[in-house]
């Protein structure tokens, strides 16, 4: 077997070495092959994984690709093709982010297509795209089934990309006239598709030649898309355009941490002498130190085996010591290349054939040895690329600072630390002199909840700054959250919109533990009122509430885990508590109150690590 054969078969994916293909591969293309054995098989498990993957890839800057689940043979028909000039690995570099793709025509199905694509970068320097190509027939024929009305999909240009047979008598070809419907005459229709372009919901009359129609019509932030229906029916439109949005949110998540392993792995070439690259047992991570030595400890006991059989070889055919010697040198020269499918050579006597029965039971061992401590060292690194990931969602629903609200003053406290993610907390400005506060909590940990917590976040704020309304804002946020969360994940939310004028806000309670209110003068009231936490279902039954903020109010939004850090006798730090705490302080800046409780909590813990991940937000009304 040739080294190019053991490499392919070592990641067990298609390979094409731009521009023919490489029947011939070079020493720099045969080592990132493989570095790359470990993300292929990433690859696999992501394309087999997802149902609407046709094909997914990794294409390296030296002109390596990795496909699963193999080369086409329209690559062999359009040679020479190099990924590095192709479109999806152009503008992936250029963005250095993940992008998507227009819409186009699959070479290996004939069907509608797109492309996700992410740049692999180490220190700034692209390296090579991951990209996976998607198929758009399943969103093609779950539009088809809807009979509500008449539905299309529009890409961020205005252009019409899907959208299923006409039925007989249809009133309105304007709509799926060819080019952009921002060039359309017809200025409604021009002006509702500028809407949909940018992102907006909403439901438009649209005066057409041979009739008015309305179209309700809800974004797909994921990829700039946004799906409309010619029906009133806004709640099934949000809802399926969450559905498509939520499937290219899942496959760019794959993506980037396809990326990110790729990267890691990349950045690390070279760093071990004894290993072979194509071992995952390179991943970084707590298992650095310890995999050099098992791999050393293996290929002792490998090379200890061979010269075991060489001896017995030796006493077995003393007139063939020299070629028996040649033939085991080779193969341990092989073996400790990295090469496990290396084979003892020679002629067909006994004794050599005892030898090479000898070496290949025992390399077979040494693979079956190696897929142990690899399958483990697998699941390791990638359980450790999900946790990076799932700080790095984190740190991004943890703002550095809080904006800092007029004649108020605002502090927040958290602890999150990403691996038991998540909640967040949000303060922004809202027009009309409006001020929008929130703390939300997920009923998860790990990557997933992290991703369902930045979902959250995006949605609630687009749904207070379009409609104004807390409790519309929730109950919308909760109707996207309810079609997509899986294995019982709830969230719960508080979210005040404050007007800075009349110091009166409006707020609703999504499932959240009440804040409450201290006054100038030390009475206590609890901000009662709400429904049930998002996500279990479809609609849920929640209106907004009042309350006017008087001078020296100071309001405290915090979430269970704050109340229930336990001290070394298993002490809850308690409502009360902390209740007391803000009560005897409500005279100083919202600052200084945190700072009392943040030390308060260090108290509480005396040096015991945190079983939970408190926050809290506090906002005081100074004038």
């Amino acid at each position: 077997m040739t080294t190019a054969e053991g490499v392919t078969e070592a990641i067990e994916a298609g390979v094409w070495i731009a521009p023919d293909g490489g029947d011939e591969i070079s020493i720099d293309a045969e080592e990132t092959l493989l570095y790359l054995s470990g993300p292929s098989r990433i690859l696999k498990i992501m394309v087999q994984g997802e149902e609407t993957a046709e094909i997914g890839y990794i294409g390296t800057s030296d002109g390596v690709l990795v496909l699963w689940p193999d080369v086409t043979e329209t690559l062999h028909l359009i040679a020479p093709f190099d990924h590095r000039e192709r479109p999806w690995y152009l503008e992936a570099g250029r963005a250095k982010d993940t992008i998507w793709t227009k819409p186009y025509l699959s070479q290996s199905s004939g069907g509608l297509a797109i492309t996700c694509a992410t740049p692999i970068s180490i220190n700034s320097t692209l390296m090579g795209v991951v990209g996976m190509d998607v198929s758009l027939a399943k969103i093609d024929q779950d539009l088809g089934n809807i009979s509500a009305g008449y539905p299309f999909l529009l890409d961020g240009q205005g252009v019409v990309v899907i959208r299923p047979p006409v039925p007989e008598g249809f009133l309105w070809e304007e709509i799926l006239a060819p080019g952009s419907l921002l060039d359309s005459k017809n200025t409604e229709l021009a002006d509702l598709a500028e809407a949909m372009v940018r992102g907006e919901w909403g439901t438009s009359v649209v005066r057409l030649e041979r009739g008015n129609t309305r179209i309700s019509y809800a974004p797909l932030p994921s990829v700039g898309w946004s799906l409309a229906l010619t029906s009133i029916d806004i709640d099934l439109v949000a809802a399926k355009a969450s559905q498509y949005d939520q499937l290219f949110r899942r496959i760019s998540g794959q993506t980037e941490v396809l990326a990110l392993e790729t990267g890691m792995v990349l950045e690390g070439r070279g760093r071990w002498m004894m290993m072979p690259p194509s071992s995952p047992l390179a991943i970084e991570g707590e298992a650095d130190e310890a995999t050099p030595l098992i791999f050393l400890y293996v290929l002792a006991v490998a090379i200890s085996s061979a010269l075991l059989a060489g001896v017995i070889g030796l006493w077995r055919g003393r007139k063939v010591v020299a070629s028996m010697v040649d033939a085991v040198t080779r193969a341990l020269e092989g073996l400790g290349g990295g090469n496990l499918n290396v084979k003892i050579e020679g002629d067909g006597s006994k004794g050599m054939r005892d030898i090479r029965e000898a070496f290949d039971k025992m390399t077979n061992d040494l693979k079956d040895q190696i897929s142990l401590v690899e399958k483990g060292s697998f699941e390791a690194g990638w359980s450790e690329k999900e946790e990076e990931v799932s700080e790095e969602v984190a740190r991004f629903l943890q703002p550095e600072r809080i904006p800092q609200i007029e004649g108020y003053q605002a502090a927040a406290l958290t602890f999150a630390d990403g691996q038991r993610c998540c909640h967040f907390y949000d303060v922004f400005e809202a027009e009309g002199s409006k001020a929008v506060v929130v703390i939300s909590e997920v009923s998860g940990k790990g990557l997933s909840a992290a991703m369902v917590a930045a979902l959250t976040r995006s949605l609630t704020r687009a749904g207070v700054r379009r409609s104004g309304d807390p409790a519309k804002a929730l109950r919308e946020t909760n109707l996207h959250l309810s079609d997509n969360l899986r294995n019982g994940i709830m969230v719960s939310c508080f979210c005040g919109i404050l007007d800075i004028s009349s110091h009166s806000m409006n707020y609703a309670n999504a499932g959240h533990i009440p804040p409450f209110i201290v006054s100038s003068d030390g009475f206590v009231d609890t901000l009662v009122g709400g429904g049930i936490s998002m996500g279990a279902l479809d609609h849920i039954d929640l209106e907004a509430e009042g309350w006017m903020i008087d001078p020296g109010d100071v309001l405290v939004i915090y979430n269970d885990d704050l109340v229930e850090v336990e001290d070394e006798k298993r002490e809850r730090f308690g409502t009360e508590r902390l209740i007391s705490l803000v009560k005897n302080n409500r005279e100083r800046s919202a600052q200084d109150i945190m700072k009392e409780l943040e030390t308060a909590i260090a108290e509480h813990l005396g040096g015991r690590s945190r079983g939970s991940d408190p926050a809290v937000l506090i906002v005081k009304r100074s004038v």
